[in-house]
C-alpha cells in the first residue's frame, strides 16, 4: 500500500504540460502534417499564389487536428523554454517522415552525417553545450549566443569547423539565420568568421588555423532575422557541434575559411 501512495506521489509531482498548450503527441502529428503539406504546397510553386497555397494547406492540418494558430503559437512559446522536449518531439517526426521516404524508395540523404566523435584525440567534437535549440523570428526568442574556454588540449595551428542543421518551419516569410563565430587569441587578438542559413539542411562554418598563437576562447551567435508575418513560424536546430582538427599536414595550414549549406533531400 505504501508502495502504491509513492508511486501515485511521483506521478502527482511529474511536470504536467499546462492547459492550452498542445502535447507532444498532438505536436508531432501536427508537426509531421505540417511536413506533408509543405511537401505538397511545393509542387504548385508555379502557381500565381504559392504562398496562398501554402496558407491554404497549413489551415487544413490545423482544422484536421481540431487546434487553432492561436493555440499552435502559445505552444511554440511554451516548447521554447522546453526544448529537450521539443527536440525529442522533433525527433520522432524526423524519424517518421524518414520511414515514409524510404517506404517511396528515396534514401535518407543527408540525414545522420555529422558524426559523434570524442573530446579528446586530433579530431574532436568541443562542444560541451546545448545541441539542439529552438528559435522563433520576434524579439526576445531569436537569439542565443555560447562561449566556450580553451584548455590544455588546444594547441597553436588548430582547425575549428561549427557545424549544425536547421529546419525551418516556415508558413511564410524571410529565413535568414546569421551563424557567427569570434576566436580570441592570446596575444588578445580576434578573428571573425560569420555565414548565413537560409534553407533546411546541414551548415557548417569553417575557422582555419593560425599557427602563432593559442586560442583563449571561441564566442558564437546565432541570430535569426525577425519578421512581421503573421505566421507561426520557428526554427529548429540540431546536431550542433564544434569540432576542432589538430594540425597535421601543410594544406592545413594554408586551407582558408569555407562555409557550406547542404539542404536536406
Amino acid at each position: 500500500m505504501l508502495l502504491v501512495m509513492v508511486l501515485a506521489l511521483l506521478a502527482a509531482c511529474k511536470p504536467s504540460i499546462p492547459s492550452g498548450i498542445l502535447s507532444p503527441g498532438d505536436m508531432e502529428d501536427i508537426l509531421y502534417d505540417y511536413h506533408v503539406a509543405r511537401a505538397m504546397a511545393s509542387q504548385h510553386r508555379n502557381s500565381d499564389s504559392p504562398e496562398f497555397n501554402e496558407t491554404m494547406y497549413m489551415q487544413a492540418v490545423l482544422k484536421k487536428h481540431g487546434t487553432t494558430q492561436a493555440v499552435l503559437d502559445s505552444s511554440l512559446i511554451y516548447y521554447y523554454g522546453h526544448v529537450d522536449k521539443f527536440a525529442e518531439v522533433y525527433q520522432e517526426v524526423t524519424e517518421r517522415l524518414n520511414e515514409e521516404a524510404m517506404s517511396l524508395g528515396a534514401s535518407v540523404g543527408a540525414l545522420g552525417d555529422l558524426t559523434t566523435m570524442s573530446l579528446t584525440g586530433d579530431t574532436a567534437n568541443i562542444w560541451n553545450d546545448a545541441t539542439a535549440l529552438l528559435l522563433l523570428p520576434r524579439a526576445g526568442f531569436n537569439r542565443v549566443s555560447f562561449e566556450l574556454k580553451a584548455d590544455s588540449a588546444f594547441k597553436k595551428g588548430d582547425v575549428f569547423q561549427f557545424n549544425l542543421r536547421a529546419n525551418y518551419l516556415y508558413k511564410s516569410g524571410m529565413k535568414d539565420a546569421l551563424i557567427y563565430a569570434a576566436v580570441r587569441y592570446d596575444n588578445d587578438s580576434v578573428s571573425t568568421h560569420l555565414v548565413h542559413c537560409t534553407v533546411s539542411g546541414f551548415t557548417t562554418l569553417r575557422i582555419s588555423g593560425v599557427d602563432d598563437h593559442l586560442v583563449k576562447d571561441i564566442r558564437t551567435f546565432i541570430y535569426l532575422q525577425p519578421s512581421d508575418e503573421d505566421a507561426n513560424n520557428m526554427l529548429f536546430l540540431d546536431q550542433i557541434q564544434l569540432v576542432r582538427f589538430h594540425k597535421q599536414r601543410q594544406e592545413e595550414q594554408e586551407a582558408k575559411d569555407t562555409t557550406t549549406v547542404k539542404p536536406l533531400m
